[in-house]
């Protein structure tokens, strides 16, 4: 199993005499038989030179200016070394990112694998202020490390990646971090703690239900503490209210959610920030069998409100809403941020472009949308708002029911129910179900946004 600590890029304040070098221009420069052509690399082979073609010089460098010239520098079919004093300096982060995305070990069964990765070659940045880089490159590299290490596991199959694996699998990597404590609650212990919601969605699955709680403490003795709180459906099949035609394809990702945070929380410990956070991550799979769930049933969550189920595919609610009274009342948590796979009705609203953000107070919401920036990942404030709540309010024999069926802001009333568990304390969602995997390509989001939020406190 991959150390997810690879790097992609060398660094070094000396050129080597075997490597092409590569240099910035732009296209009013008049190198003889320069490619004019937007971001175009010209080859002086016996020169041992390169020339990529930035453009006109009056065009904005803007992260997404960046990440196309890291992009083309990625794909560059020889070994190359970067003279990087002629770059901007704050290219650097997107050259990092971008490298480490497309070569990144994600999990694959494929049999030409290897030989794939192993036509990459080899990239070297030369520069006469190393020293001053070091920080950019520490940060950066760390922070993409766990961005793919999420990837790689929201890559597994179901029939390998399992609740007790994937619990397991959390728990090792988390073990190797001296700042981390973790611990893994099984059955009995999840039953002690009447976390019936996430017990219900377990009981057609053949795998036990794990609660996985993972901290940080910065600030010992601080009455503030964060809680991340991410789903882990390690398959969705829907259960009784079983999904339909393609509805169960990519439900691998369902546990997205989970493993996100996992990946910010062992990111974030690396750079010591003075806060206090917790992970916690309920894991299942959503399964049949002839004792699931099934529509019409009534559970008592661990906050101690009944739930009547009217959509077994509305499970990962559930999970979270025991997990989130977990982490108030087990874990003393100040505010909740939880991140999950949630509804389809996200992509509908906002493509996979934004990931859907619904918070209950403005200074959260302020802080992980000025995160979200810094991170370069795009989130989309939507309402939370008692109108999305009127419909799962509305149970004859529970204090709530699980869906809205009205076929009105899907991921609002979603949300809605979620908030009916956070006992008053700030609160923000983030719905990657649009943006946890793009073109069946894991993406990791939101591992840079948590990180940031922490270390902006």
């Amino acid at each position: 199993m991959k150390n997810f600590s690879e790097v992609f890029i060398k660094y070094s304040n000396e050129f080597e005499s075997n490597k092409i070098t590569i240099e910035p221009v732009f296209s009013d420069s008049q190198i003889p038989m320069l490619i004019k052509e937007d971001l175009a690399i010209t080859e002086y082979l016996g020169q041992k030179k390169a020339y990529i073609n930035l453009g006109s010089r009056l065009k904005d460098f803007s992260p997404n200016r960046f990440r196309k010239i890291a992009a083309k520098l990625a794909h560059y079919p020889r070994d190359i070394q970067i003279d990087f004093d002629k770059f901007p300096h704050s290219f650097l982060r997107y050259l990092i990112e971008v490298v480490a995305f497309q070569r990144s070990d994600i999990f694959s069964l494929k049999a030409d694998y290897a030989k794939t990765r192993a036509k990459y070659r080899s990239i070297l940045v030369v520069s006469s202020y190393l020293d001053e880089l070091k920080p950019i490159i520490e940060k950066y590299q760390i922070i993409n490390n766990s961005v793919n290490y999420a990837r790689y596991y929201q890559n597994i199959p179901p029939n390998i990646g399992n609740s007790e694996f994937l619990a397991s699998e959390i728990q090792k990597k988390i073990l190797l971090n001296p700042k981390l404590t973790v611990k893994v609650l099984g059955e009995k212990e999840i039953r002690k703690l009447g976390m019936n919601l996430l017990l219900a969605v377990n009981r057609g699955s053949t795998y036990e239900a794990k609660l996985v709680v993972i901290s940080y403490e910065g600030l010992p003795g601080s009455q503030y503490k964060t809680a991340f709180v991410g789903k882990g459906i390690t398959f969705d099949s829907g259960g009784y209210n079983i999904k339909t035609g393609m509805f169960m394809n990519d439900m691998k990702y369902d546990m997205s959610g989970a493993i996100i945070c996992a990946a910010a929380m062992d990111a974030l410990a690396q750079f010591n920030p003075l806060a206090n956070v917790v992970a916690v991550l309920p894991i299942t799979d959503n399964r049949l069998d002839g004792d699931a769930n099934t529509a019409d049933a009534v559970w008592r969550s661990m906050n101690g409100k009944t739930v009547e189920i009217n959509n077994t595919d509305a499970e990962g609610r559930l999970i979270l809403a025991d997990a989130i009274t977990y982490a108030i009342r087990q874990e003393n948590a100040t505010e909740i941020i939880s991140v999950a796979t949630l509804t389809g009705a996200i992509r509908v609203a906002l493509g996979d472009t934004f990931t859907g953000a619904f918070a209950n107070e403005e200074k959260i919401w302020k802080g992980l949308n000025e995160a979200s920036k810094e991170a370069g990942e795009l989130i989309w404030r939507m309402p939370l708002h008692l109108d999305f709540a009127q419909n799962i309010r509305d149970s004859k024999v529970a204090d709530l029911k699980n869906t809205d069926f009205s076929g009105k802001a899907g991921s609002s009333s979603a949300a809605m129910f979620i908030s009916e568990f956070v006992e008053d304390k700030p609160f923000c969602h983030l719905d990657i179900a649009a943006t946890a995997f793009v073109k069946n390509n894991p993406t990791g989001i939101m591992v840079k946004t948590l990180v940031e939020y922490i270390l902006a406190k």
